[in-house]
């Protein structure tokens, strides 16, 4: 079966934050597609978190809680949600891997729901992988690089961000950057993750090597992607200053800066 034949149930979240496992979801959201176009009505439910939702999230996704009184709770919009997964669509979501899923699979945990969130295509872990030295991987930097329209009034709400990662997902397609083929498409983000998580261990979140040449460069901030050897000389210190750097990265950014490791002897 290929991606751009399937038929794709594209899902996100909005909720109180970012917190994954104890966070709650105000909003979910999404839609079907199949060839690039819409099949069916978009799908939204507003949902009761019972709990404050922080200015903050109110900020990002605009739902107040105003909004939610009287909405159904997690277990009435989880059972909804089920009813879709049953059907086993191809599930698609940026970042659904890292957030989505594991935050779904807590609320289903904390209400005694037994199912748990199947396995999701998530073309954020190519972006990860592919455009990594991107000063932006958010889903709206992510769709404008790909060429996928995201209207700004409608950005941070659950059903269009999903819609827009379904469009998103045919564009990376397309372009030949996630395989057609669903199961080679999963087989590979797999391989992708290995790749990524043993290059996080190794280096953390300050350097990356390039994915042609092997170049080493800055990882995240406003100089993301730029040539460790032509970086800022103060960020560079910046970044040697942070408690988290792994041994590898401080190695590196060392070098850039002319200095030696000391090693004690006794």
């Amino acid at each position: 079966m290929k991606l751009t034949q399937a038929l794709i149930l594209n899902i996100d979240t909005e909720t109180t934050g970012p917190d994954r496992d104890h966070d709650r979801v105000v909003e979910l959201g999404g839609g079907y597609q199949q060839a690039g176009q819409q099949v069916g009505p978009l799908l939204r439910a507003l949902v009761d978190p019972e709990r404050y939702i922080p200015a903050g999230a109110t900020q990002v996704h605009g739902i107040r809680n105003e909004d939610v009184e009287g909405m159904p709770k997690w277990p009435v919009v989880a059972a909804r949600l089920k009813t879709h997964l049953d059907a086993h669509p191809v599930l698609c979501g940026y970042n659904i891997l890292g957030f989505d899923s594991p935050l779904i699979n807590a609320e289903n945990a904390r209400n005694n729901i037994h199912w748990r969130m199947p396995r999701s295509i998530d073309p954020f872990v190519w972006t990860y992988w592919h455009d990594r030295g991107a000063p932006s991987r958010k889903l709206g930097a992510t769709c404008e690089r790909y060429g996928v329209d995201l209207p700004e009034d409608r950005a941070h709400t659950a059903d269009a961000d999903a819609m827009a990662t379904g469009s998103l997902l045919l564009a990376m397609v397309i372009e030949g950057i996630i395989p057609d083929d669903v199961e080679h498409a999963f087989a590979e983000q797999q391989a992708i993750l290995k790749r990524t998580d043993a290059e996080y261990e190794e280096y953390g979140r300050f350097v990356f090597p390039d994915r042609d040449t092997g170049e080493y460069r800055l990882g995240l901030g406003k100089h993301c992607g730029t040539p460790v050897d032509e970086a800022d000389e103060g960020y560079l210190k910046w970044l040697l200053g942070r408690p988290d750097i792994t041994p590898k990265a401080k190695s590196i950014l060392m070098k850039a800066l002319g200095q030696v490791e000391q090693i004690g002897l006794f």
